[in-house]
């Protein structure tokens, strides 16, 4: 037992704890209950489960208007396929469980929420990566994978907490528009992410940019936590 933990769960959740204590304790104003922001993790955990099911289905319908073989199948499988499935899992967490709960109550809180239900569904990916493919992987998504899942939902937190505002302020249309940003913009960044790492892409010889995209992904991201919370307010 001690082994599969030390193998296993030790590499595949180490890097989600570090990055999820990182933005929950920027957390100052009035920081989120544990237990509740560990429940946000579980059901995103829970909610990534129906996703594989899903994501076939949708790319078996793709190949059939594209070339499996060509540069817009690539895009569509990996944005439409895949990347609007997982973050749509993780957006419905924070509408079914956080949307409404007394304590999305600030601004910044959204971020948290978001990258809790993320840092959920990258636990469990990563867990069951590391049982099929060994250790060897870990290194490479803690370092590209655990964090593209936070970096998505930075984003998706961002546009929550403005829609959030503008529904407690009555400004409903406003609300709409931003809660459609909350899922589109990071279902876009996710897929281009994606579709960066594609064989199709590959072909082409054009892997350097990833590295390039990842690098500014992440600066942004990281402006934007910074930015959220030194301006924390109440909604």
């Amino acid at each position: 037992m001690k082994l599969i933990l030390y193998f296993i769960l030790i590499p595949a959740l180490l890097p989600v704890f570090l990055i999820l204590r990182y933005v929950y304790l920027l957390d100052r104003n009035e920081r989120e209950p544990l237990g509740f922001v560990l429940k946000v993790v579980l059901f995103g955990a829970i909610f990534s489960i129906p996703c594989a099911g899903a994501e076939r289905f949708l790319i078996a319908f793709i190949s059939e208007y594209y070339d499996p073989a060509t540069i817009e199948f690539a895009w569509m499988e990996n944005t439409v396929g895949v990347a609007l499935v997982e973050e749509f899992s993780k957006w419905l967490v924070l509408m079914l469980i956080v949307w409404k709960n007394k304590n999305f109550d600030f601004r910044y809180d959204g971020i948290v929420y978001a990258v809790s239900a993320s840092l959920g569904f990258a636990a469990l990916e990563n867990i069951l990566y590391i049982i099929s493919y060994g250790t060897g992987v870990s290194i490479g998504r803690a370092i590209f994978a655990i964090p593209g899942h936070a970096t998505f939902g930075v984003f998706m937190g961002y546009w929550l907490s403005r829609a959030k505002n503008f529904w407690l302020h009555g400004k409903l249309n406003r609300m709409r528009f931003c809660k459609l940003f909350s899922l589109c913009i990071p279902m876009l960044i996710h897929g281009a992410y994606d579709f960066l790492l594609s064989e199709q892409v590959s072909q082409l010889g054009y892997q350097s940019i990833f590295y390039i995209y990842v690098i500014l992904l992440d600066f942004f991201a990281w402006r934007v936590i910074k930015h959220e919370f030194r301006t924390d307010r109440r909604l």
